[in-house]
Parts: structure tokens; C-alpha cells; sequence
């Protein structure tokens, strides 16, 4: 549905689209009536309303108040019809080029409805804006030859390539004054009191699913700014600006991230973690807390630098054979697979330098990094954000 000042803008409107459409270009494109000669030698579009009809879907469209406090009225919504006829013969006398742009406007008009307004036309930069707003639907009209007759008989044209088009709904402003809007139910409008609504938070996934005890994890997730404790398993944790006990954790960060390292001391096997809020709990997630001797990864807090290399800690990766990487959104090419040799390792720390990740190809974005400990086996899986 298309709002324009007046019809005449919506013909420039179709016209100013074809300029900006056609291949060859063709300056000639105008909203106007047809032209006496049908054998003229130039090429040329024009574009003439033949008459319109009011949209019967839109005869008793309310009255709509806006922001100011006015009740407006609606606009006059009609279809137009409108006749593209085309030019343009060959040295022989053939209207070769009229029927090739006839066919070419009929085929960029079916494309899709055309969105107002317009960009200035790049044949006539800063000349020709085309006013308007909304979407302008244009439709082939089928054709008999009786239609044909009625077109033409009025017009008392000789014969040359034409289309109908139906072009809808056009809405004219309404020359009706604007009324008062609705009376206001009370001064300074209507104050409600009760609950705020809240959203519970939700915890989207969790780095790594296996972890040991004393292991730190990054739990992603939503709405848990408010948050004031976390559970897992037995062990609760609440949420302050600055930890300072064991029992702290920072708030979730700007990204909706939670790290929290896992006592050393508590027992392995299968938990949930929970966040809860004040007045609600997020969904249960289930994880498994690994023996605090098993080989396993921290997760990272920071961004990684592939310019500065990535430090990692955990415990028991002297057993590491290889390191791998691969992105957290999925493999797309297999050249996005990084596996290498860790260039230093230690009990507690490895690290792999920038010249190995950049001779590697590491790109910026979110990572999945797994440490091959053994044949077949490897640890679960941690997340690191890259950055340049």
C-alpha cells in the first residue's frame, strides 16, 4: 500500500523505476500520454492513466489518532490503471525496439512492488527524487480483444505495443480537517501498580559439559543480569560486582557470560546447574563433574589476541598430543580445522604462539578448542573467542 501526494506522482513513480531497471538504458521513460506517430524511430516509454477505481475493501476505513492527540482522516484508497506504450522502429520500418522495451518494462514490473520512495535516479542525480511512500503493487491487467478497443476508441490512436496495468492500493491524503482526538480516561493518563513483569533466566549452554573439579566453566546465558545465586549441584554461589569469597562469582558479563571455577574438593558425578533470581529460576541444566586428577582445560575468561598467542590452564596437560580448534558455528570448509602441536605445555599451562596460530589460518570469531590426550580420546571441548 503506496501513499502519494497526488496520481500523477505515482506514473512518475512508475516511470522513474523502469529508468533505474532497463537494460540497454533508456533516458526516454516518461508519465505522459501516448505519442501521436506509433513508427517513431527513437525509443520511448510512455506511461498514461486511463482512469482509476476506489479499493471496495477500504470505503469505510476508520478515522486513526495519532501521537499528537488528533483523530485523522483516512485517505482516499484507490486503484489506477495505467497504459505503458512503447516506441522505437528500425531503419526497415520494424517495431523491433517497441516490442523489446514492452516486453523488458513487463518484466521488471512483475519483479515485485516498488518501494517509495525512490533513490535519485543515477541518469539524473539530484533532478529526479520520486516522491512517495510504501509499497506500490503493480499488476498485469489480462487482455481480450474487446479491452483493446475500449482502450483505444477513446483515445482514437492508431494500433502500437501497449500493457495494462493495474497499479494499487494508491492512498491520497484525505482534504478532510483533522478532529479532536478521543477524550483522555484521566489526567496524565492511566498509571497501573502491581508486579513488574520480570523474565526468568535462561542458561543456553555450557563449556565444557565435562568438567573437573577445580575447573573453571563459561556459562552463557539470558536475562540473568538480576541474577543472585548459582547452583551446581550442592554447591551455591552468589552473584556480586567484586567477588571476594570462595563462594562469590562475578556478574554475567555484556555478552551474558558466567565463569565460575568448581571446588577442587567436591565429589565427581552427574548435577545441574540452576541461576535463580528473585522471584524465578532458570531451566536445569545437566553437566558432569569430573575426578579433580582427570585432564581437563579452564575457560578462558578473556579474548584471545591471535597477534599475542593463547596461554591456557588446567590441569594434567602434559598428556596433551595435539590441539584442536574448530569453529563453535560449525566446520563449513575443512581448512577451518586447526591441529597442531602445542609449542609449550606444562602440568598446569599450554601455549600455542602467534606465528603457529597465524601460520595456522586462526581467524577472528568463536572457537571450539579440544586437547587430543590419547588415540580416540579427547577432552571436552572449552570456547575461545579469537580477535586480531
Amino acid at each position: 500500500m503506496a501513499r502519494a501526494e497526488n496520481l500523477h506522482d505515482v506514473g512518475f513513480a512508475m516511470a522513474g523505476y523502469l529508468r533505474r531497471n532497463l537494460n540497454p538504458a533508456l533516458d526516454d521513460v516518461v508519465a505522459g500520454p501516448p505519442l501521436e506517430n506509433p513508427a517513431a524511430a527513437n525509443e520511448s516509454i510512455r506511461i498514461t492513466l486511463l482512469w482509476v477505481t476506489p479499493q471496495p475493501t477500504h470505503r469505510n476505513d476508520p478515522w486513526i489518532d495519532d501521537d499528537a492527540g488528533l483523530s485523522i482522516p483516512p485517505p482516499v484508497s484507490l486503484s489506477g490503471f495505467y497504459l505503458v506504450t512503447t516506441y522505437g522502429v528500425t531503419d526497415s520500418g520494424e517495431p523491433q525496439q517497441a516490442y523489446n522495451r514492452l516486453g523488458d518494462a513487463i518484466r521488471i514490473f512483475d519483479v515485485g512492488p516498488i518501494d517509495l520512495p525512490l533513490p535519485d535516479d543515477p541518469l539524473t542525480p539530484e533532478i529526479d527524487p520520486t516522491p512517495g511512500e510504501g509499497l506500490l503493487t503493480i499488476t498485469l491487467v489480462p487482455t481480450a480483444a474487446d479491452l483493446m478497443e475500449k482502450v483505444f476508441s477513446p483515445l482514437q490512436l492508431r494500433h502500437r505495443p501497449w500493457a495494462l496495468f493495474e497499479v494499487g492500493p494508491i492512498q491520497l491524503q484525505s482534504l478532510l480537517t483533522p478532529g479532536p482526538g478521543p477524550d483522555i480516561v484521566h489526567p496524565g493518563g492511566v498509571r497501573l501498580g502491581g508486579p513488574e513483569p520480570t523474565s526468568a533466566p535462561v542458561i543456553n549452554a555450557v563449556a565444557p559439559l565435562q568438567f573437573r573439579a577445580g575447573g573453571r566453566i563459561s556459562i552463557d546465558t539470558l536475562d540473568a543480569a538480576n541474577a543472585e545465586s548459582l547452583r551446581i549441584g550442592d554447591e551455591v554461589f552468589r552473584f556480586v560486582d567484586v567477588p571476594v569469597a570462595v563462594d562469590e562469582i562475578a556478574r554475567a558479563d555484556e555478552f551474558g557470560r558466567v565463569f565460575v571455577t568448581y571446588p577442587a574438593a567436591a565429589e565427581a558425578g552427574d548435577v545441574d546447574i540452576v541461576i535463580r533470581s528473585a522471584r524465578s529460576g532458570s531451566n536445569n541444566f545437566p553437566v558432569t563433574i569430573l575426578d579433580a586428577s582427570d585432564t581437563g582445560v579452564d575457560a578462558p575468561i578473556a579474548t584471545v589476541s591471535i597477534a599475542a598467542g593463547l596461554n591456557l590452564t588446567g590441569q594434567g596437560l602434559t598428556a596433551t598430543q595435539r590441539v584442536v580448534l574448530w569453529p563453535d558455528r560449525g566446520i563449513q570448509d575443512p581448512t577451518e580445522v586447526i591441529n597442531v602441536v602445542a609449542d609449550a605445555v606444562t602440568d598446569t599451562t599450554l601455549t600455542l604462539n602467534a606465528a603457529t596460530l597465524t601460520a595456522e589460518g586462526a581467524r577472528r570469531g568463536r572457537h571450539r578448542l579440544s586437547l587430543r590426550i590419547a588415540d580416540n580420546r579427547f577432552t571436552p571441548f572449552v570456547i575461545v573467542e579469537f580477535v586480531p
